[in-house]
């Protein structure tokens, strides 16, 4: 398969990594496509595997998504290092950051910016060679943690999320609607043959959602053959049964 985009080598290597891990199926042939992504060969016939990421969900609403919550937290991080290092006379620091829960706004990323760059200048000297501040010390909004060490490097940039059983059993529910609703074109395409779901979260931290308890007790609805869940993290599949 040449030339495959990111989107589907990141499919592909979720589909390799579910079948490690415990799907039950064997490939003799696997062929990336469209709706469904795979038609996999395997010696009971073919089958046809959509697969669907599962992210967790945003700390605050207004992002779309916690890929999306943690691009603006970068952002503003590489943002107040430039803007520190404007003062040719800055203190040479690390500074490391992990996110909090922060409204996204219209200029949120140059607001956080400018902020941890005034705080940064503010405290550095305080760092002895390290100086940790929380959220109770006044740290600027959409941080939780901030860490100053002194000495030369580039400043680093935590990553953390939110995730909750009840945020799981959500999204989960969300990408098996989206995907049922267009099971109708999978059966046309691959008409007479069996639609597998693979619902998948990957090892980023901004990406990954581990296996919950319970979910062998939860049910869906959803017309697919079967469907599947493969949680980077956890290193396990379980299948999620309709209900």
């Amino acid at each position: 398969m040449e030339d495959l985009t990111e989107k589907k080598q990141r499919e592909l290597r979720a589909f390799a990594a579910a079948c490690k891990a415990g799907l039950p199926i064997t490939p003799l042939e696997v062929v990336a496509g469209e709706k469904p992504d795979f038609r996999v060969s395997t010696a009971q016939g073919l089958i046809g595997i959509e697969l669907s990421e599962v992210t967790p969900l945003p700390r605050n609403p207004t992002f779309n998504s916690s890929v999306a919550e943690a691009a603006n937290h970068e952002a503003s991080v590489r943002l107040a290092e430039q803007i520190y290092y404007k003062d040719k006379d800055a203190m040479q620091v690390i500074v490391t950051t992990y996110p909090w829960d922060v409204v996204r706004t219209r200029n949120l990323k140059r607001n956080m910016g400018d902020e941890l760059a005034s705080f940064v200048k503010a405290h550095c000297y305080e760092a002895t060679p390290t100086k940790t501040f929380a959220r109770l010390h006044g740290i600027p909004d959409g941080f939780g943690v901030v860490s100053i060490h002194a000495g030369p490097g580039s400043w680093n940039v935590g990553q953390s999320v939110g995730v909750t059983s009840d945020g799981i059993y959500a999204q989960l529910a969300n990408r098996i609607a989206d995907k049922d609703a267009l099971l109708p074109t999978y059966r046309a395409n691959l008409p007479n043959t069996p639609i597998w779901l693979l619902l998948f979260s990957c090892w980023e931290v901004a990406r990954s959602v581990s296996m919950p308890h319970g979910i062998r007790e939860w049910t869906y609805p959803f017309g697919f053959d079967r469907v599947f869940f493969h949680a980077a993290s956890s290193e396990c599949v379980e299948e999620i049964h309709r209900g």
